[in-house]
């Protein structure tokens, strides 16, 4: 039987699953079942990705990558070295290192995939996860969302019948859907969320209030630096973790300008008060989804929590007053959509399993025509075809008439979303039916509208009269210039093969392997010269612990490696000194 991986493709992190002996089981990145969702250059120009990027962010932010995930489906570049890369290239980076670790694990090559997308995610948006996927060697054989795919995998280890609201609070994206199990039959009833909220918004008012408080003590704007602003999203992430287990936390960061330093203390009261304008945004949804499913709060059996957003204290708060009910979060809210989408994957493979799923589309498609709106004649009303909440597959049609008479052509242009007026909507595409017949006005055209499994879009027009038809896929390049993959290809080879031409010389110069030193840094003073060569070291014998020991030990290890990195990203020798010592002392009571 052939495996078919699950990956949650997110935007501040990722992970890969597979579903062994009809358990979900997600994989390891480096003794890590979390891999960060970040794109780097090293100081030889090699590409690394995961966290040994993410090390780098505070040392090297121009040539680091973070939350591409909110760029996909936009005709953007971002440069990374002296190249520029589509946010479909970038993800295919990502994409690349979980199937490596993936490969590597099974013992065998990995060519298929089931890959999660937020629930809103247009069909620009799946299509360019799809053309992640296929740059990166994979199959990509279905597009789920990701509440959907939660639901699978918390419907694996909960056989009973209950209706599941699943609220996901990503670090870029929410969604939350309406989920009915019954009998096997993972039902989605409705879907609502927003595709630019999530954590990485929460860090940002955290930093913004920081930067406030900075400029209004020194006259200075740490925003305008780059490498400021990294260390304070380091910062900011680390803050906000605290704060869900404390009531107080610090930011702190040594020399952030010049001989300046930065201590700033935040309440957790501070912060809720910051991010509750966001959170009220996610209850609207859940009013709008529940309104869609035609259900009260009060029919909801259990809330499931997805994401890592969700360990916030407030979260739970506000939902338990919104539905009255605890949230459940026994699977890890950064792991569910994995193993939700590997149980797909062995559906799809043919592995024997009790779940059937049934997902819909959360956008309204529809087309624009000449008609009436309030009582006034308007050139641009939208006219539904396919409705929100929908089960997919689907097809369905509706009929059209020629305005004029001897009509030759007809424009058809295709837009998804909710507002009366077409172009107040979403533009997915457009095409043009030529050569109609000569006849009167009111000519029948129908128009039909198929959207496949993974909710991506085919349009039909015909002309009934004759016959005459012309069909198109709504792919991204109706709506930006297409995504060559081919050209994709080689501009991804272009930066492996620099790699490949510098393999020589690493073989024989040492290479820093410290993430945030610079050369510069090391040989400054010479006094620093032997506490650098010690904290190298102790990485690499822990780099080697990491993927052997226990999770809470390898917790300890990564936060001892990170004091290490601040130490050296602020030239503090004497902290430095006593972060060596305290990680050896644990590497030694590890590797004994």
């Amino acid at each position: 039987m052939e495996t078919i991986v699950g990956i949650d493709l997110g935007t501040t992190n990722s992970e890969i699953s597979v579903l062994e002996e009809g358990k979900p089981k997600v994989i390891a990145v480096d003794g890590d079942p979390i891999m960060p969702s970040c794109v780097g250059i090293d100081q030889n120009g090699k590409l690394i990705v995961g966290r040994t990027a993410k090390n780098r962010i505070i040392s090297d932010p121009e040539t680091t990558i973070l939350s591409i995930k909110r760029k996909m489906g936009e005709n953007v570049r971002v440069k990374l070295g002296d190249k520029e890369f589509s946010p479909e290239e970038i993800s295919s980076f990502i994409l690349s290192e979980l199937k490596k670790h993936a490969e590597k694990y099974l013992g065998k090559p990995v060519e298929k995939a089931v890959i999660t997308v937020p629930a809103y995610f247009d069909d620009r948006q799946r299509n360019a996860t799809k053309d992640a996927g296929k740059l990166a060697g994979l199959d990509v054989v279905r597009i789920i969302n990701e509440p959907t795919a939660a639901a699978l995998a918390y419907d694996a280890g909960h056989p009973e019948n209950h209706k599941l609201l699943v609220y996901d609070l990503g670090g870029g994206t929410f969604d939350v859907s309406l989920v009915v199990v019954e009998d096997g039959v993972v039902e989605v009833k409705a879907s609502h969320g927003d595709t630019k909220l999530g954590g990485d918004d929460f860090d940002q008012l955290l930093i913004n209030h920081v930067l406030e408080i900075f400029k209004e003590k020194h006259g200075i704007d740490l925003n305008v630096d780059l490498r400021s602003r990294r260390r304070l999203l380091v910062s900011a992430e680390k803050v906000k973790r605290e704060l869900s287990d404390a009531p107080f936390a610090r930011i702190r960061e040594e020399y952030i300008h010049n001989d300046l330093h930065l201590d700033v203390e935040i309440s957790r009261d501070e912060y809720e008060e910051m991010i509750m304008p966001l959170l009220q945004k996610t209850l609207q949804c859940i009013q709008m989804c529940l309104k869609d499913a035609s259900l009260l709060p009060k029919d909801i059996d259990k809330v499931i929590l997805v994401g890592g957003a969700t360990r916030t204290p407030l979260v739970h708060k506000i939902i338990r007053q919104e539905i009255g009910l605890d949230p459940h979060y026994e699977i890890s809210p950064d792991l569910i959509v994995s193993m939700g989408a590997a149980i797909q994957g062995g559906i799809i493979a043919g592995d024997k399993t009790h779940s059937i799923l049934v997902d819909i589309t959360p956008y309204t498609f529809g087309t624009g025509a000449i008609g009436e709106r309030e009582g006034m004649f308007h050139p641009d009303i939208f006219v539904p075809i396919i409705k929100r909440n929908t089960a997919l597959p689907v097809s369905k049609g509706d009929v059209f008439f020629t305005a004029v008479d001897n009509q030759e052509a007809v424009d058809v242009k295709i837009y998804q979303g909710e507002e009366p007026i077409a172009t107040d909507n979403i533009f997915i595409g457009d095409f043009v039916i030529k050569g109609l017949s000569k006849a009167p006005q009111g000519n029948a055209i129908v128009l039909n509208l198929e959207l496949d499994i993974n909710g991506i879009l085919k349009v039909t027009a015909i002309e009934k009269a004759t016959g005459l038809t012309k069909a198109v896929t709504m792919d991204t390049k109706n709506v930006k210039p297409h995504l060559d993959i081919a050209e994709a290809q080689k501009n991804i080879e272009s930066l492996l093969s620099d790699e490949d031409e510098d393999e020589d010389e690493d073989e024989y110069e040492e290479v820093e392997t410290i993430d945030n030193v610079e050369e510069s840094v090391a040989s400054s003073e010479p006094g620093k010269q032997p506490l650098l060569a010690k904290a190298k070291a102790l990485r690499k014998r822990a780099e080697k612990l990491l993927g052997s020991i226990a999770e809470e030990d390898a917790k300890d290890i990564r936060d001892m490696l990170e004091k290490n990195r601040e130490a050296i990203n602020t030239g503090d020798m004497k902290r430095l000194a006593e972060t060596n010592t305290s990680l050896e002392d644990i590497i030694f009571y590890l590797e004994d």
